[in-house]
């Protein structure tokens, strides 16, 4: 929801604590834990000093699993600790140890400095044990935020639907004021109340009201397609099965390829039965803190939004497979791929979330390096899903990064022919093949696919780059190879990889001083990156300036990463003799190729590998 993307909130602030310790990513998996915590200092941890640098340092690792336990350890030595309680109340509830954590929240009630999250934690704790009034009672904070005040109140009302008073809850939801956007989550809460409570028409009449409402889409995307499967549940139910499918319908135009949504067509059309949405009154305070957390997961608003995943975890007595997923992105967007990968695996293999649960967890197992793994996932999941064009294009993705080109053009052929139309949306898939072909040196198919992707969408800069870099380096339609690099330079003016390809092409055509000065710009925003470092070295040499050449050349030795094996040995000749004549350089376009595609420019900046859209994110 872009209204949260750069706001503070009162939650937020009440959270400052809690957001000093809370790593971008779930605690859980040992192997991950273990690789973040290598680096820590070592501490007597017997001591409680020991124990407390050692917890504060595991959580600056994003280990909170290991942060947790030397908590635990400090608590042993000073229980009576109100800072140290604080802390480790902090760290247990984003660690998933609710329970730890409500011990602790219970002592720190009427803190100043952890009050109010500790009540938010009494409050959930309550509501998972059918203690409404106590809920009601803690969930009842002065100086609400417009997000808190929206959350508070949904919280509170499913208390008065657990003490069996919908009305109440639905009056208690109708007394929330706040901007336009509160509208979409309270009828969404509306029409879950009035289902649970056994009002069907009034559950139908708000959640049309919300489905009708197009603009709420940009709101919250995932509350609205809440909204589409739960009246379409209700009428499934009730044996509607017209008003079902136009339930449907309203999911379908937004999101056709949604696999919830096609999970329930799929039931309606063979006449199956579908649960409610929400059951009880838990369910339901696992359902508000889901799809608020959902509308603010991302950027400054991240943080918040764990903590909202896991209490919904907690306060429900069973986990959604959403929830499930959700918890899994979370751990990816902090590079804690074991703790995803045990996320995705714990989806059901009848779950409307298992498609996206193995592409995932395919491209998981190749960030964490476990290709053969990633490889078969993968594979068996296009044989799986034959139809289903992400389940390709994922595969591709990690064919082109192990660099299986052939197999990779293979996969994407079947992409083009999956693809729904050729719109804008389709242009990297044709970028992809254009990237295979021309690895495997066919650059007569290669070329159109580049085309393609200019024609479908003109302005992505991985696409103007190499395929104005690939003309320049087989010295072909040189004027409009630069033209093309040109302006994906004024696209990306702070992408270093794109303006070393600038700069390597003014090299090639022996525009040596227009070569350093693009180099020395990518340098100065890529300082680490070995092959720009040597391409400005050439460029100096070229200039006269020699012994700065060879600092760049030893730069680009010494860089991290470091340089592949190949280049290193390249790098070494040149600081040994320095370069060649011009007319001796191989580097230099003063002759043309043979033919066009004899060689592949696997060498060219911004090119010698795939563009992060062709990696595994």
């Amino acid at each position: 929801m872009q209204k949260y993307g750069t706001r503070k909130f009162a939650l937020a602030t009440a959270l400052a604590s809690f957001a000093l310790f809370l790593p971008p990513a779930l605690a859980a998996s040992t192997q991950d834990d273990m690789r973040l915590v290598r680096s820590l200092p070592e501490v007597n941890v017997q001591s409680l000093s020991g124990a407390y640098l050692a917890a504060k340092s595991a959580q600056a690792a994003g280990a909170l699993g290991v942060a947790s336990d030397y908590y635990e350890k400090a608590l042993t030595i000073d229980p009576s600790s109100l800072p140290l309680q604080r802390e480790a109340m902090f760290t247990f509830l984003a660690d998933g140890r609710f329970d730890r954590g409500v011990e602790l929240a219970a002592k720190l009630r009427d803190d100043d400095d952890a009050g109010k999250v500790a009540r938010i934690a009494l409050g959930m704790d309550a509501l998972r044990t059918g203690a409404y009034d106590a809920a009601l009672q803690n969930l009842d904070l002065p100086d609400s935020s417009e997000l808190d005040t929206l959350l508070l109140g949904q919280l509170s009302a499913w208390a008065d639907a657990g003490k069996g008073d919908a009305g109440a809850a639905i009056r208690r939801l109708d007394e929330i004021s706040g901007p336009p956007w509160f509208a979409i989550f309270n009828l969404y809460q509306k029409g879950l109340i009035f289902m649970q409570a056994g009002q069907p028409d009034e559950a139908r009449r708000v959640l049309k009201v919300l489905l009708d409402d197009r603009a709420s889409v940009q709101t919250s995307p995932d509350a609205y397609l809440a909204a589409v499967e739960a009246l379409a549940r209700l009428e499934m139910q009730a044996g509607n099965k017209d008003a079902a499918e136009e339930a449907l319908a309203y999911g379908l135009q937004v999101a056709p390829t949604y696999d919830p949504i096609l999970f329930l067509e799929r039931q309606l059309d063979a006449g199956e039965a579908a649960t409610p949405t929400v059951q009880t009154p838990q369910q339901g305070a696992s359902e508000v803190l889901y799809t608020l957390g959902q509308a603010i997961n991302r950027g400054d608003g991240r943080d918040v939004a764990l903590l909202y995943f896991q209490l919904a975890d907690a306060v429900s007595e069973t986990t959604s497979d959403k929830l499930v997923t959700a918890l899994a992105g979370v751990a990816e967007q902090g590079e804690r791929v074991d703790q995803a990968i045990a996320y995705y695996d714990r989806i059901p293999e009848d779950s409307p979330y298992r498609r996206t649960a193995t592409l995932q967890k395919g491209l998981d197992l190749w960030f964490a390096d476990r290709k053969d793994e990633a490889t078969t996932v993968l594979e068996t999941a296009i044989q799986t899903y034959p139809d289903d064009l992400q389940a390709h294009l994922a595969f591709a993705d990690v064919l082109t990064a192990g660099k299986n080109y052939s197999r990779a053009a293979e996969v994407l052929e079947k992409a083009v022919e999956l693809a729904p139309e050729d719109g804008p949306q389709n242009w990297n898939i044709y970028y992809q093949r254009g990237i295979a072909y021309e690895r495997l040196k066919e650059w007569d198919k290669a070329e159109p696919n580049f085309r393609k992707a200019l024609e479908l969408s003109p302005d992505q800069p991985q696409v103007l780059n190499y395929l104005g870099y690939s003309w320049v380096d087989m010295n072909r339609n040189l004027d409009e190879g630069l033209d093309l690099i040109r302006k994906a330079v004024e696209l990306r003016p702070n992408d270093g990889y794109i303006i070393d390809s600038l700069g390597w092409a003014y090299y090639r055509l022996e525009r040596f001083d227009d070569a350093v000065e693009q180099l020395e710009r990518a340098v100065l925003i890529t300082p680490s990156d070995p092959t720009i470092n040597d391409h400005l070295g050439d460029a100096y040499w070229r200039v006269g300036r020699e012994r700065e050449a060879r600092f760049q050349w030893q730069r680009a030795l010494d860089g991290n990463p470091a340089p592949e094996d190949e280049l290193v040995a390249k790098i070494e000749k040149k600081l040994d003799s320095g370069l060649p004549s011009v007319a001796d350089d191989p580097e230099l376009n003063h002759t043309p190729k043979a033919a066009p595609g004899d060689r592949a420019s696997a060498d060219a900046p911004g090119v010698s590998e795939p563009d992060d859209n062709t990696k595994p994110n």
